[in-house]
């Protein structure tokens, strides 16, 4: 969406508008499509490990592609992709000064005197998004090493027995 904000004279209304559809230099377009091919990635990768956790949770997986190791895999391939889609997305905003280049192709008549660039909500939100899929590849390795430590606590008794309840 494109905001006017002027100190004096009359504005055009907002606009909405794809960008897309407004780039014609190709290594702006190119990298603006790239970003949009991450972020579908970062989605698929998440229902993945979402079905995977699910799936887990109503059966009883063994150390498999679908157990914890398909958790580790989908949920870092998400937050790598989400990592590459921010760093992408602001290479192409800063250094081809994508803010001020729609607003020329936007609004031809008007002079710019400076243009500045902001990040939305849903920019920050993938922070968000990067923090969760840590949080849960934390969680699940916890769980693990809980695990693995309750089975090794069952296997021990034998150790501290007394030796006359051995034999029997």
């Amino acid at each position: 969406m494109s905001i006017q904000e002027l100190n004096q004279g009359l504005a055009d209304s907002d606009k909405d508008f794809e960008v897309l559809g407004k780039l014609d230099n190709s290594s702006q377009r190119t990298l603006h499509l790239l970003v949009v091919l991450l972020l579908v990635l970062a989605l698929a990768t998440s229902l993945l490990s979402s079905g995977f956790t699910f799936y887990n949770s109503i059966s009883n997986p063994y150390q498999t592609f679908l157990g914890p190791l398909g958790v580790y895999i989908w949920n870092g391939l998400g937050a790598m992709f989400i990592f590459l889609t921010m760093i992408l997305f602001v290479v192409n905003t800063q250094s081809n000064h994508l803010s001020e280049e729609l607003s020329r192709i936007l609004y031809p008549t008007f002079t710019l005197r400076e243009a500045t660039h902001q990040y939305g909500h849903s920019f920050w939100l993938m922070l968000l998004i990067i923090f969760l899929n840590v949080i849960t590849v934390v969680i699940i390795v916890f769980y693990q090493k809980a695990r693995y430590q309750r089975k090794q606590e069952q296997r021990k008794p034998m150790e501290y027995a007394p030796r006359d309840g051995i034999l029997f």
